[in-house]
């Protein structure tokens, strides 16, 4: 799934997060490169509940650890319509179970 060739390039089977980022910025895809789910009219039903499954995947393992802030990064604000991290908010994850 996701690994044509003429729609993702040459390296299609490696994993390149970087793949959306353009310009230091994420940009999303068109819902047609994803075979998986389809796009348009004929969207696959299951498409929310399956991203809802991974976000639920994704946090019950978050769960297992704890997070504590990477000594010497600095925590800054950047200030805008909404507040995020000015250097991004580095952290280390321990095991805890």
């Amino acid at each position: 799934m996701g690994r044509i060739e003429s729609i993702w390039g040459k390296d299609c089977r490696e994993y390149k997060p970087e793949r959306r980022l353009r310009d230091g910025n994420y940009m999303s895809e068109s819902a047609y490169k994803f075979s998986a789910f389809n796009g348009g009219p004929r969207l696959c039903l299951g498409k929310d509940f399956a991203f809802y499954r991974m976000k639920f995947t994704a946090a019950s393992i978050l769960y297992c650890y704890t997070e504590k802030g990477v000594k010497g990064h600095p925590v800054a604000p950047k200030l805008a319509l909404t507040m995020y991290m000015k250097h991004r908010l580095m952290v280390e994850l321990i095991f805890f179970y």
